[in-house]
């Protein structure tokens, strides 16, 4: 009887110890009772990168919290590269919402939102991917010295607007990027020599280990060679494996251009080739030098290619034709005295029939200027000329090629624009609407008979200078190589503009540049 009543006492005094506990622990069980923090699930977030765009994001917090116990830090880490607790290496805000302006390469990025208890370090994390683009594929890129006597790149990009018909006036605007080196690596060392586009260039993707093709702008200086994709500014090659010397190549590059189903890279060590054929991918790097030559950066295509490419040889004094094949070469012109050097070349096509090569010249003893006119569409020699010495064009700062808009040769002499028609040994000034005192001078122009040829363009672009600010102004609707109306964009930007090189976002083939009629579609240098 005792042992029943203790047990029953036992049972009882537990009953009541289980109550007092259970009544204890639903008070901290309740969610009113702790403070919490949950945070909503960030949407995926996309990007355009280095045009002003920022990345906005008002996150929906749930909390007991006053706003002014929390600390907010957003974090971004590259997806493939994070490591335990690396996002905590680049904090891109420290408020609620996030502003933050997306100036980042082309990739997959984690945005992550850490919400922190200032008083007792407890934190709530929430991540989003963030898909950033690139839009460098439609516009012209700048290549300027810097102040410092190296090398950067700008980009204007072409924004696009549809038209409602035909008549519509050209609305379309350039938004100036400046200095994208240093935005993605770090600007040239060196002057800057030259600036090429090649379209549908052969190279191994790194990304998937693939060979693949892609629209490559290629810079040259007097110290370095780097090559991009046009469609994110990934660089590609660079000198130490633009060739299978690889981290051993002790070359020095000038320039480069379209050759049938090659491309032409003119070098210290002479002219190397590599495959652009349409129908197949390859590494796309070059092969010892097929020429062995003491060129220059001055290569020009004759009759789309279909008769090789013409190109200035200081061994010749005198211009030299590479065949379409790549594999030799024959002379066309040259300086029997051995003193003329050459400055500038260009080639303009007016027509089917009328095509002309020229590379304009200075004797180094005398400083006399000289023509050398090479008939394009015949690949023949029309003359060496020597210019009058009180032509505008024999005294010239700078000369530029005009396309297909008429047989002319700009050049500029006293800050003033001229035209030198060479059929007629005569000049003219060109007026610019709006623009005195002229520093550059360059007309860029696509001429495709085939393919995407929406992208057409014809411009007429000019340059002034004042100290470290350049200031260019782009003009189409041209007439006689010259304006018709006032500049339909300005863009002031800091350097000294060397060339420019306009990109369409099109997949350009050797096939199309030689189809009948052939054409030359760009120029390649100038």
């Amino acid at each position: 009887m005792k042992k029943n009543i203790f047990h029953i006492v036992l049972l009882g005094l537990l009953a009541v110890t289980l109550n007092s506990c259970i009544s204890d622990n639903s008070a901290l069980g309740n969610p009113d009772s702790v403070p919490t923090i949950g945070i909503v699930e960030i949407p995926e977030q996309t990007a355009v990168s280095y045009v002003g765009n920022h990345l906005t994001i008002s996150p929906e917090i749930n909390t007991t919290y006053d706003d002014s116990q929390l600390q907010y830090t957003w974090y971004l880490y590259v997806d493939k590269e994070h490591s335990k607790d690396g996002f905590r290496q680049n904090i891109i805000g420290t408020e609620r919402n996030l502003d933050y302006e997306v100036n980042l390469p082309s990739g997959v990025y984690v945005v992550t939102l850490e919400v922190k208890v200032k008083e007792s370090g407890l934190a709530q994390y929430a991540r989003a991917n963030l898909n950033v683009s690139t839009a460098f594929s439609n516009g012209f890129y700048a290549l300027k010295e810097t102040t410092d006597g190296n090398t950067e790149l700008d980009f204007l990009l072409k924004t696009v607007k549809e038209k409602a018909n035909e008549t519509d006036a050209d609305e379309d605007t350039l938004i100036l990027m400046e200095n994208l080196l240093e935005k993605f690596e770090a600007p040239m060392k060196g002057k800057p020599v030259s600036l090429a586009m090649l379209y549908q260039q052969d190279y191994v993707n790194p990304d998937v280990n693939q060979m693949e093709k892609a629209n490559m702008i290629h810079l040259f200086t007097t110290e370095d060679y780097r090559a991009y994709r046009t469609e994110d500014m990934k660089q590609v090659f660079d000198r130490t494996n633009v060739c299978y010397a690889g981290e051993d190549n002790d070359d020095m590059y000038y320039n480069l251009s379209h050759a049938a189903n090659f491309g032409v890279m003119m070098s210290k060590k002479g002219v190397s080739c590599f495959q652009l054929s349409a129908s197949s991918t390859t590494t796309g790097k070059l092969t010892l030098p097929t020429i062995e030559d003491d060129v220059t950066p001055h290569i020009q295509m004759l009759k789309g290619t279909q008769y090789g490419m013409a190109y200035w040889s200081n061994k010749l004094h005198g211009v030299r034709n590479l065949n379409r094949t790549c594999n030799g070469v024959s002379d066309l012109s040259s300086d029997t005295l051995g003193r003329q050097e050459c400055i500038a070349s260009g080639l303009t096509r007016v027509n089917a029939m009328t095509e002309t090569v020229w590379f304009y010249t200075e004797d180094k003893t005398t400083n006399k200027r000289y023509l050398h006119l090479i008939d394009g569409a015949q690949d023949t020699l029309k003359e060496i000329r020597e210019l009058d010495p009180t032509l505008h064009i024999a005294k010239a700062t700078r000369v530029a090629a005009c396309g297909s808009s008429a047989s002319i040769i700009y050049a500029i002499d006293g800050r003033k624009l001229y035209a030198y028609a060479f059929d007629t040994n005569t000049e003219k000034e060109v007026v610019l609407p709006g623009v005195t005192d002229v520093d550059f001078v360059t007309n860029q122009w696509l001429g495709l008979k085939f393919g995407d040829k929406k992208f057409n363009y014809d411009n007429l672009i000019v340059g002034t200078q004042n100290g470290d600010k350049y200031k260019l102004f782009f003009y189409d609707n041209l007439v006689g190589g010259a304006p018709s109306q006032n500049a339909y964009h300005v863009a002031t930007g800091t350097g000294r503009v060397h060339s420019i090189r306009r990109c369409v976002p099109s997949k350009i083939t050797s096939l199309v540049i030689t189809m009948v009629p052939p054409t030359p579609i760009f120029p390649t240098s100038e």
